[in-house]
């Protein structure tokens, strides 16, 4: 078996894909990287399968490259993420409250990701109307979870909130920190 430092499952890469699609010259620049390395296009791969995070961060760089919104697309990406799986493999029913939904993130994080390269979440402090999270992202770009984050409140009915990474590797922080609020 291959060794990768960080996995993610094929489904995350397949929704970057999917939003792509609006930028076809993009969309064939990842899907031609993702070929070289899998033998697949987005729309070919195993949702379960696992994939290097390092072609998940192709098809989240490519996206922010050629949408008319920059960096910002990598955060509609994330504000996806959890919408999209509510619709396909749904979510638990005890799951009420924002908070809820950021803890349960967590572990869906650990259960969508595998490798030496993952780290799980860190809870500096969760209280209902204020979380501060370490959240590492392994070998992709962090914005994603600014995203994830916002995804999450805006699912749970929260009209105002807001999402700060507060620390940064590519920084030179030691780790990937959110601030969440609503």
């Amino acid at each position: 078996m291959e060794y990768y430092m960080a996995e993610v499952k094929g489904k995350f890469i397949m929704l970057a894909g999917s939003l792509m699609t609006l930028y076809k010259d993009g969309l064939a620049e990842a899907n031609k990287g993702l070929m070289a390395k899998t033998g697949k296009t987005f729309a070919e791969l195993d949702p379960e399968g696992w994939y290097d995070t390092s072609l998940f961060n192709l098809f989240m760089e490519t996206y922010a490259r050629y949408s008319v919104s920059g960096d910002r697309a990598i955060v509609t990406l994330g504000r996806n993420v959890y919408p999209t799986i509510k619709k396909s493999a749904g979510l638990p029913p005890h799951l009420k409250t924002p908070l809820d939904f950021i803890k349960f993130e967590a572990d869906g994080f650990l259960a969508n990701h595998r490798g030496s390269d993952v780290q799980p979440r860190k809870f500096i402090s969760a209280k209902d109307g204020d979380v501060l999270v370490q959240a590492p992202a392994p070998g992709y770009n962090p914005k994603l979870y600014e995203g994830v984050f916002l995804g999450i409140l805006e699912m749970s009915g929260v009209k105002i909130g807001n999402v700060v990474q507060t620390k940064a590797r590519a920084k030179g922080d030691s780790t990937d920190e959110f601030h969440i609020t609503w």
